[in-house]
């Protein structure tokens, strides 16, 4: 039988441990900021609902990234949420 299944879990335990160094259970709070943002349950209906909150979805996983990192800064989070802005912007326009 192949290890490969168990070297996988291996490195993804590796990766989940040392990536949770940098930002914390971050998915623990993601639902709360979620939740304070839209205030009334979302309702989604079309493709471009979908889009658009999925890209909103990423930009907070980014930005609570960010802020679990602090007080260091965490680039690759902030550049991220750069481009995602830039990407709701185009659903928001009907330009993509």
């Amino acid at each position: 039988m192949s290890k490969k299944p168990v070297e996988n879990l291996k490195k993804a335990i590796e990766t989940f441990e040392e990536r949770n160094k940098v930002y914390g259970d971050n998915y623990l709070t993601h639902g709360e900021v979620m939740k304070a943002l839209f205030r009334e349950p979302v309702n989604l209906a079309t493709l471009k609902e979908y889009n658009r909150f999925g890209i909103i979805n990423m930009m907070v996983a980014k930005l609570t990234r960010y802020c679990n990192s602090w007080p260091q800064s965490h680039q690759d989070s902030i550049h991220d949420l750069g481009v995602y802005a830039f990407m709701l912007e185009a659903l928001d326009d009907d330009s993509v």
